[in-house]
């Protein structure tokens, strides 16, 4: 693990604390960011939960050290550890399952597995929405990199094409 990654580990550990609408931001950004999320598992046994309402839900965190922060808090949970889920493997294999059995996920759990609770298709739209945030954001350094490789100077430009369209056209 980098010093980045360590800095970004040590700042989700940090985000425990907060609300669940702010933890809930803190995952979409790390998941967009990393492409993984973690779910807890003993054996052959995924983790899942219930509501005070009944409702079955899924507790995924952004990292493996939230997970054990929020899993050595709960005696009864023990038995479960950490494991990774790459986004588009889930996305692909066990979102429509979920969708399909109304099981919805627990995002970001703190230590007393309180979770902001969404359901799969909003949780993915909320992803696809950070992460074509941060394509357009990838995609503008790109554009400037390959001028630059190119030899173009987009600032002149720019003001070339600023003063054609200032000027009145002449009949």
């Amino acid at each position: 693990m980098n010093e980045q990654d360590r800095l970004a580990e040590q700042q989700l550990l940090d985000y425990v604390q907060l609300s669940g609408a702010e933890r809930y931001a803190a995952f979409l950004e790390s998941v967009a960011r990393t492409g993984k999320f973690w779910v807890a598992v003993s054996g052959e046994f995924v983790l899942t939960l219930f509501d005070e309402d009944g409702q079955e839900l899924l507790p995924a965190w952004p990292s493996a050290a939230t997970a054990r922060a929020s899993l050595v808090r709960a005696p009864q949970l023990q038995a479960y550890a950490p494991a990774e889920r790459e986004l588009s493997v889930w996305r692909e294999r066990a979102a429509a399952s979920m969708i399909e059995a109304g099981v919805v996920v627990g995002v970001f759990p703190n230590e007393r597995m309180q979770s902001a609770v969404v359901d799969v298709v909003q949780l993915l739209a909320h992803l696809d929405d950070v992460l074509a945030d941060e394509g357009e954001l990838d995609g503008e350094d790109s554009a400037e990199d390959a001028a630059a490789e190119t030899g173009l100077d987009l600032e002149r430009a720019k003001r070339e094409l600023a003063e054609k369209f200032a000027k009145p056209r002449e009949s």
